[in-house]
């Protein structure tokens, strides 16, 4: 298990040296999860996380200067009956949670979820969504409940909600 101490978790915009990484992250998932992706367009699309003070956002974690991981709140516009919603307020989804594999099951990937957590209720937001089509388990260990089921890039995905309220006391991280 890692120590909470030897951790720093911070916005990617307080750390710019390591967009590169984590666009290549974010990359790598998308391929791997079978999603059309090019690195030009995660780099593109990364950079609205760090040039406003809104979101979306990333946050990484660090050790020292070594960037160990990422998440991402993002939101997205959803169909319904063939209709981009534009009208509903979009959910925030929590979004690219991502390792690295020396440092996978020690509890980095919870440290970056309850930092994530925490700057979502400071930004006000009382739930979270995410999409799963593996680790649907770890999510839900963590108090996350599957919604619905549905398609995405072609597999088939959990779609997953937490709900935040009566959270704001608990959630005490380094971020």
């Amino acid at each position: 298990m890692i120590k909470k101490s030897d951790i720093n978790i911070k916005l990617l915009q307080e750390s710019p040296e390591h967009f590169a990484q984590v666009a290549a992250w974010h990359h790598q998932e998308c391929e791997r999860q079978g999603l059309q992706s090019t690195i030009a367009t995660r780099q593109q699309r990364l950079l609205t996380h760090v040039q406003r003070n809104s979101i979306p956002k990333t946050l990484i974690a660090l050790q020292g200067k070594k960037i160990l991981g990422c998440v991402s709140l993002v939101t997205y516009n959803y169909r319904t009956n063939n209709m981009v919603s534009t009208t509903n307020p979009s959910p925030l989804w929590l979004s690219n949670l991502f390792v690295v594999q020396e440092w996978r099951q020690q509890g980095l990937g919870n440290l970056l979820i309850e930092a994530a957590k925490k700057y979502a209720v400071d930004f006000g937001v009382t739930e979270l969504w995410l999409s799963a089509a593996e680790f649907t388990d770890y999510y839900q260990k963590r108090g996350w409940a599957i919604i619905r089921k549905t398609r995405l890039g072609g597999r088939l995905v959990n779609v997953m909600r937490l709900n935040l309220k009566g959270s704001e006391r608990k959630l005490v991280v380094n971020a």
